[in-house]
């Protein structure tokens, strides 16, 4: 969520209000979370107005694994907020390097209670309207703040506008499960400055926030028992399919999805998959299923047991794969084949 200042101002700072209390992210570079301090000290304003009691502790990644009580952030609460923000500073880069960073930031305060904890703190979201988006806005969002809330959610951040989806799941090439909605409106707070909300647009067929999910390698995949599914022939696949011949099972992924016959395709091609055994041999003496572990030469020896390992491309997105664009081993993961197969099934229909 991102906090609005007393003159109704949005502030360009990412915040989160989850147990237990409120998490500020770093800033870094010239856009991200630039109105970091000007967060920080309207945080400490507002907790000090409702007569919360709070510690700031630091919380970047090279410090979580430290306990919560050696990462306690000294600071005088008799002070003004400015001044307190200096003694931050100079205490979460205490002996290292930096002398400036402003990194992430856990306040724990005396409110237990999240919902009114982030009605004191973001006091003034009671007050906004909130409307859909029109159409041309939601397209400014670009594949890099797509993947930039993919990241965001797997890090265990969260989008606390939006519910668990019910109907869809957004899907990456590894089967990764994420909320469309919540994936969309990270994406949208990221490319215009704004809290995005869930009336601010809509997450179905025909609409820009599945549209531009796929178009940055997400699969909308329906959930289990879901009653919404993809409309049938929803698009073309623009491919040559003179010489693919699909299996009884990949005819009903292809109902299910059509975009997933690129990604059939490109996998079937010969050269790089044989490349990529050769260099995961390499690397690792012998060949196994890099998700569930299994190593079919151990169980069935030889070429058989070799014979199992399939290659799987997870991290360029097939379907949207520009003209030219030329796969490397990188894009490539050693998959058994069950596991390969259940992951096909995933990304075209979904859980069901």
């Amino acid at each position: 969520m991102f906090l609005m200042n007393d003159a109704g101002t949005l502030l360009n700072a990412t915040i989160e209000v989850k147990a237990p209390g409120i998490v500020l992210h770093s800033r870094s570079g010239k856009s991200r979370n630039r109105d970091y301090r000007q967060a920080l000290e309207l945080i400490m304003t507002r907790l000090d107005t409702a007569g919360i009691g709070y510690n700031v502790y630091l919380d970047s990644a090279r410090s979580q694994h430290i306990p919560l009580a050696q990462r306690l952030l000294e600071i005088d609460m008799k002070t003004s907020v400015a001044r307190r923000f200096d003694l931050i500073v100079r205490a979460m880069n205490d002996g290292t390097p930096s002398h400036g960073a402003w990194k992430r930031l856990l306040i724990v305060t005396s409110e237990t209670d999240q919902i009114r904890l982030a009605k004191i703190v973001d006091r003034k979201s009671a007050t906004r309207t909130v409307s859909r988006l029109p159409s041309a806005e939601m397209r400014k969002v670009q594949q890099k703040h797509i993947h930039q809330a993919v990241e965001f959610l797997r890090s265990g951040g969260d989008a606390q506008n939006f519910a668990p989806s019910r109907d869809y799941d957004a899907l990456t090439e590894n089967g990764e499960a994420f909320a469309p909605k919540k994936v969309f409106g990270l994406a949208l707070e990221y490319a215009l400055g704004i809290e995005a909300y869930p009336a601010n647009f809509s997450a179905s067929w025909g609409q820009p926030c599945f549209e531009l999910l796929e178009d940055a390698g997400l699969w909308i995949v329906p959930k289990r028992n879901a009653a919404a599914a993809r409309p049938k022939a929803r698009e073309m696949v623009d491919v040559d399919v003179s010489r693919f011949v699909p299996t009884e099972e990949e005819t009903v992924w292809i109902e299910g999805n059509p975009r997933i016959v690129s990604h059939l395709i490109k996998e079937r091609q010969p050269g790089l998959a044989h490349q990529k055994r050769k260099e995961f041999l390499s690397e690792h003496g012998r060949l196994f299923c890099e998700d569930c572990g299994f190593d079919p030469v151990s169980f069935y020896g030889g070429a058989a047991g070799a014979a199992c390992i399939e290659v799987h491309h997870h991290r360029t997105h097939l379907a949207k794969m520009q003209p030219g664009h030329l796969s490397s081993t990188d894009d490539l993961k050693c998959l058994c084949a069950n596991c390969h197969r259940v992951l096909h099934r995933k990304l075209a229909m979904g859980t069901t």
